[in-house]
């Protein structure tokens, strides 16, 4: 099922021509920088400033109508692409800066732009489900929950503290943070920090290396990618100046056997007389 169609938000299809897909990438950057400033906007709105905005409203508004304009122009399927962004169209006309939206309704019509976020949430969201899916890394999270939690609760009956404090001290250990605001008070609540210490090590060891390890592959898998069009194109040209190679001397040899054949006509000739 394509959520991203359902919500409105699927942005160039991709079965697009390669135009419309390249130019609706580029508007993503765009409209994730307007993304951010609706959301300073609102913090400004709900924090009593009392500097004049309205222009930045046009400037965003005029970032989402131009998406929507040239991904419009650009689309070979323009139904398709509205039906699959509608929400990107409702926002567009809603927010259209002329229209006099006062009070609570104009914080909701800036608000209701931050749901395009979505956007980008679910291309994180995809990635994310990839990295877990690799050499069991989802697994390796929930286990090592399961185990700061146990970890919280040992850490707690050993410091006689409460099983909030444990679970506290547990995610500062693993993370390698340490702030310091609980510490273990007793000889077995060091020994017991001093494996959670490097219980953490071994832990964000295995997260970083199963990240680095996605990043470094979609890295390789680009470039193999690149080096096989590469390849593709030079099979591509050596095989048409083969050709053409071919068509060349056969054109010689034709020009080549015509004079043969004169000369030796007039050869004949010659002989004749």
């Amino acid at each position: 099922m394509d959520y991203k169609s359902i919500l409105g938000i699927a942005g160039v299809n991709y079965r697009e021509n390669a135009r419309a897909k390249r130019i609706g990438d580029q508007f993503e950057v765009l409209v994730l920088l307007a993304l951010f400033a609706v959301f300073i906007q609102v913090l400004m709105f709900y924090s009593g400033s009392d500097v004049d905005t309205s222009w930045l409203s046009t400037l965003i508004w005029l970032v989402f109508a131009a998406e929507m304009a040239v991904n419009l122009y650009n689309v070979t399927d323009r139904w398709r692409y509205l039906r699959q962004n509608w929400l990107n169209t409702l926002i567009v006309i809603l927010a259209f800066p002329w229209i006099g939206w006062h009070g609570d309704w104009a914080v909701i019509m800036r608000s209701l732009r931050l749901l395009l976020f979505l956007r980008f949430f679910v291309h994180f969201y995809n990635d994310a489900m990839t990295i877990l899916k690799r050499h069991r890394l989802g697994q390796i999270l929930i286990g090592s929950a399961f185990m700061i939690v146990a970890a919280g609760g040992l850490f707690a009956y050993i410091e006689d503290r409460n099983i909030i404090d444990g679970i506290w001290y547990a995610i500062v250990t693993v993370t390698t943070v340490g702030y310091g605001d609980v510490v273990p008070q007793t000889e077995n609540g060091r020994i017991f920090g001093t494996f959670l210490i490097l219980f953490g090590v071994v832990l964000f060891s295995l997260v970083t290396a199963n990240i680095s390890a996605f990043l470094i592959g979609s890295g390789q898998r680009k470039q193999e990618k690149e080096i096989l069009n590469y390849v593709r194109l030079m099979e591509e040209r050596l095989e048409k100046q083969t050709i053409e190679n071919q068509q060349h001397v056969e054109v010689i040899i034709k020009h080549m056997t015509k004079e043969i054949r004169e000369l030796k006509s007039t050869l004949d000739e010659t002989k004749s007389k």
